[in-house]
């Protein structure tokens, strides 16, 4: 909490702001009240309940002048304060000054015009907040906002976007705001030009600052990975157990600790291919040789089922080619626990069956039908996950509770010279505070159709850590479907949620349509 003097402070800037008394705006005041916005570890807080406090005063330029204020905080603040007042907290005190149930009856039309103008300026420069998206698309479908307004020339509020790929300096709507801004004799518009060009230059100089730590940490991953992929090629050679030097143990440590890393760069890389792909191939390197490590010194599994490190139980996601965006690198990582542990049993309880009614019959043999699919159609079939490219196709939501969320994703293509069999990703994530161990995925189809079940990546999803990637489960399944029916599946969940059992079962008719899948 802010302390009582500096609560004093803000509303002693704010008072000043917006003093009705004002001839013109108080810039001074203004970049007071912010600048102690972004001193203040609290400040978005503080300021946004002020803030809407003044929006709504039955004067109307205390009102205008607290619009100003706010449109200030949006260019001055940054990220933090757009998280703020994207809530649905603040987002509703600006809609009660246009609803005519709440204060919309007697605030001045100006008023109200500039609360418009100031929600869809953020749609359109805020668009990763959909709060504010489906707010504004509110107050349309109500009837309150009758069209989009005309947003004036003299808009001071236009927030960069967080992350680009290109130079900020090329972003045409800044350079319009900028050129419109240097072109008016308003010594508040010029004030904001400056401001704009010393947050552009700060921008440009934040981004070669990450584009040179990249560099670094990929070359240090790249160093590490060879190194010891070298030596364990050395003691392959010559077919004994391998006896781990102090050097040897040491290197895999370090190899280890640069895996969180790769993560970190993936969540700052999200915007650039090209970049986001050399992160991938290195973190796909890094983990197989992280593993075949493992593997030969201490016999680990490499599916995580045995003596997994605290970086290793994060090392599986799904992102958003469409497997939500920051999990494609885990993603990758999942390819190589789950090719690895082919080479084991890895049961996946093959108890759960299709049937059309309840079955009370026995334990007896299956009646095949003439209809039946082949059992063989998916028998020498094999798809890595990083083979996989997401199809435009929505994903379905299995189970999404207390944090914990199981969908199915759509790959693009079938495996090659497979042209008949669709592959879809299971991926399972925790959010929670809790964590998730004997995640088991079970899945069946009618007569006519076929499943197969890749071994997962997992069973061990932990706590949610805010510093990393959401830990994740993921597991490839492959579907047959001759007579090109349509495909219906049944699914079993069972999981232990912190020391809660849970088992869900259900069915999903609503898949999209075969040609959709497979492509033919």
């Amino acid at each position: 909490m802010a302390s009582g003097d500096s609560q004093e402070t803000f509303e002693s800037w704010l008072n000043q702001a917006t003093d009705p008394n004002n001839q013109e705006d108080r810039w001074d005041c203004i970049q007071g009240f912010y600048e102690l916005v972004n001193q203040e570890t609290n400040g978005p807080q503080v300021a946004i309940r002020l803030l809407a406090h003044k929006i709504q005063a039955p004067q109307e330029k205390v009102a205008l002048q607290a619009l100003t204020i706010l449109e200030a905080c949006m260019n001055n603040c940054g990220k933090r304060f757009h998280s703020e007042a994207a809530k649905f907290r603040f987002l509703n005190e600006l809609i009660k000054v246009l609803t005519p149930k709440y204060f919309g009856s007697w605030t001045p039309q100006t008023v109200k015009d500039r609360v418009t103008e100031v929600l869809y300026g953020w749609t359109l420069w805020l668009k990763d907040e959909p709060k504010i998206q489906e707010a504004y698309s509110m107050l349309k479908k109500q009837g309150i906002v009758k069209k989009d307004p005309k947003l004036p020339e003299t808009v001071i509020m236009a927030p960069p976007p967080q992350r680009t790929t290109e130079s900020v300096f090329d972003q045409e709507d800044k350079a319009k705001l900028l050129a419109r801004l240097l072109k008016s004799g308003r010594p508040e518009d010029l004030e904001t030009a400056n401001r704009l060009i010393k947050s552009t230059i700060k921008e440009e100089q934040e981004k070669a600052e990450k584009v040179s730590k990249r560099e670094s940490t990929l070359q240090d991953v790249e160093s590490n990975t060879k190194q010891l992929r070298e030596l364990l090629e050395q003691h392959a050679i010559t077919g004994t157990s391998l006896q781990p030097s102090d050097d040897m143990k040491a290197l895999y440590e370090r190899c280890d600790r640069l895996r969180p890393s790769l993560f970190r760069l993936a969540s700052d890389t999200m915007d650039d291919d090209a970049a986001l792909a050399q992160i991938l191939a290195a973190n796909d390197d890094l983990t197989l040789v992280v593993n075949a490590y493992k593997f030969r010194v201490v016999g680990a599994e490499c599916n995580g089922e045995r003596a997994r490190s605290k970086s290793e139980e994060v090392t599986s996601k799904t992102g958003r080619l469409h497997f939500v965006h920051l999990l494609v690198l885990v993603e990758k990582s999942c390819l190589r626990t789950s090719f690895l542990s082919l080479v084991q049993s890895h049961p996946q309880s093959q108890q759960f069956k299709w049937s059309d009614k309840p079955s009370n019959e026995g334990s007896g043999s299956p009646v095949k039908l003439e209809d039946s699919c082949p059992p063989h159609l998916l028998k020498n079939i094999f798809v890595p996950m990083e083979s996989i490219k997401s199809s435009q196709l929505e994903p379905i939501t299995l189970y999404n509770r207390a944090g914990f969320h199981v969908s199915l994703h759509f790959a693009r293509d079938p495996p090659p010279g497979h042209p008949g069999v669709a592959v879809v990703v299971m991926s399972a994530v925790n959010t929670s505070a809790l964590d998730v161990r004997d995640f088991l995925f079970q899945a069946a189809v009618p007569k006519t159709m076929l499943v197969k079940l890749q071994p997962a990546s997992g069973t061990h999803l932990p706590p949610y850590n805010p510093v990393l990637p959401p830990p994740a489960v993921s597991q490839v399944l492959l579907l047959a479907n001759p007579q090109r029916r349509k495909v219906r599946l049944r699914y079993k969940l069972t999981l232990m949620h912190g020391d809660q059992h849970l088992s869900e079962t259900g069915e999903i008719d609503n898949f999209p349509d075969w040609m959709s899948l497979t492509g033919h």
